[in-house]
């Protein structure tokens, strides 16, 4: 024959599955806000990779600006010293008299 149905057995399971049901809703509440947070995180070090990225690009262009001037500068002054000595040479070849 089968077993009588035992009062307190059902009671006990009942209550397992509701621990077990909070027990699962409370791990995914926690994975959900860690996942948050992680979330969180990855957008600020993003965040902090795009931002060290435009600094070295800006100082880049601003070493590039510099170099410019000072290529400009020191064309100028070999054109200007050139242009000199093409002269010198012109005054020596022709007979220079102080």
């Amino acid at each position: 024959m089968s077993e009588p149905h035992k009062p307190g057995s059902w009671l006990e399971e009942r209550t397992y599955i509701l621990r077990t049901v909070e027990d699962l809703k409370a791990e995914q509440k926690r994975q959900s806000e860690a996942a948050a947070a992680d979330r969180v995180a990855l957008i600020e070090k993003g965040r902090k990779d795009i931002d060290a990225a435009h600094e070295k690009i800006r100082a880049l262009q601003h070493q590039r600006l510099a170099l410019r001037l000072k290529n400009w500068a020191l064309g100028g002054i070999v054109g200007f010293v050139g242009a000199g000595l093409v002269e010198l040479f012109k005054l020596l070849l022709h007979g220079w008299k102080p």
